[in-house]
């Protein structure tokens, strides 16, 4: 829920630090950059894809459909923010089908959690970090149930679980395209020999 209380005005000189803390946060492992909210693309059939055909983790977390908010949902909360950054990890897309992506799938919801936290001690207290996967396959694997879902309610993971980003139906290619990584892209998997390289994405809305 978005809360209106006097927080920091959102400057260019504000943002621009924000961006370097979230690139000293990322250590060199992530790209970041600002973009209008305006420009993030929500669509219903990619929000869809978690259910037909329905995810394996469908269900099981409150930060995964059908416990977070709907496309059109999350299309009005981002009426209530001019800015987000968007975060970019290039992973060799063979890990991206095997165990592997759970290590770099938690680094990255670490990372954004640790952004969305900076952002916040800097007076935007109604910042809100996403990244992509489920956060109770890369957390919780080896429970049964979420716990924010029975009637303990305590998240085991609340330092970094966060929703994931395709619940919403962000479309990542069009990020891609916003920021101008689509080229940088191309060029990487035109160079990198032997292998194929990839990305997982975040975004933090700043506000």
């Amino acid at each position: 829920m978005f809360d209106d209380r006097s927080h920091a005005v959102i400057t260019k000189s504000r943002i621009a630090e924000l961006v370097q803390i979230a690139l000293q946060i990322g250590a060199g492992v992530i790209d970041v950059v600002t973009i209008s909210t305006s420009d993030i693309s929500i669509e219903d059939d990619l929000a869809n894809m978690c259910r037909e055909p329905v995810c394996a983790f469908y269900g099981l977390s409150a930060n995964c459909p059908p416990y977070v908010a709907s496309p059109s949902k999350f299309r009005s909360m981002l009426e209530s923010y001019r800015y987000a950054l968007a975060i970019k990890m290039d992973v060799p897309t063979g890990w991206l089908n095997t165990d592997d992506r759970l290590v770099v799938m938690k680094l990255l919801h670490e990372i954004v959690a640790d952004i969305e936290r900076a952002a916040i001690e800097l007076g935007y207290i109604n910042s809100k970090a996403f990244a992509a996967g489920s956060c109770k396959e890369i957390f919780c694997n080896k429970h049964s149930r979420c716990r924010l879902l029975t009637d303990n309610g305590k998240c085991r993971h609340p330092k970094y679980a966060r929703p994931a980003i395709e619940a919403y139906g962000v479309n990542v290619h069009n990020l891609n395209t916003t920021t101008g990584w689509i080229k940088d892209q191309n060029l990487k998997e035109a160079t990198v020999d032997q292998t194929s390289i990839g990305a997982i994405y975040g975004l933090v809305l700043i506000g």
